[in-house]
């Protein structure tokens, strides 16, 4: 038993000290598109959940190598509620974009996920 509990915590306490996010999805989105218009990669990484930040900061940090960052800023910035069901834990939205292969704009979904530990909203993807 002592064993699963230090396995527990061990699990729990990154997502215990993880403070970077807003008391609503929407101030978390407005925090990271903050973040990503300074060139702050670092700090925009950590406004996703602890589990997806590696794979966010390599996103971006491959947006910016591309020099597509500025232009997926300003798609992000038109992050909108969507309309599936949120819950207490999780809530939806999505951004338009353009998809230069079928030369239209679709549309990304953004789930955003409340730290119960920390009372913050995170992006989970």
């Amino acid at each position: 038993k002592q064993q699963t509990e230090k396995f527990q915590n061990a699990l729990e306490q990154p997502y215990k000290e993880d403070v970077y996010g807003g008391k609503t999805p929407e101030e978390t989105w407005a925090m990271f598109l903050d973040a990503l218009k300074k060139g702050d990669i670092d700090l925009a990484s950590k406004y996703y959940d602890v589990a997806h930040q590696e794979k966010a900061k390599k996103y971006i940090n491959g947006m910016d190598e591309k020099s597509e960052l500025s232009i997926w800023v300003k798609e992000l910035e038109t992050l909108e509620k969507s309309s599936v069901t949120s819950s207490v834990d999780y809530s939806y939205y999505s951004y338009k974009y353009f998809n230069p292969e079928f030369k239209r704009y679709l549309w990304s979904q953004v789930v955003f996920y409340f730290n119960p530990y920390t009372k913050v909203w995170k992006i989970v993807y």
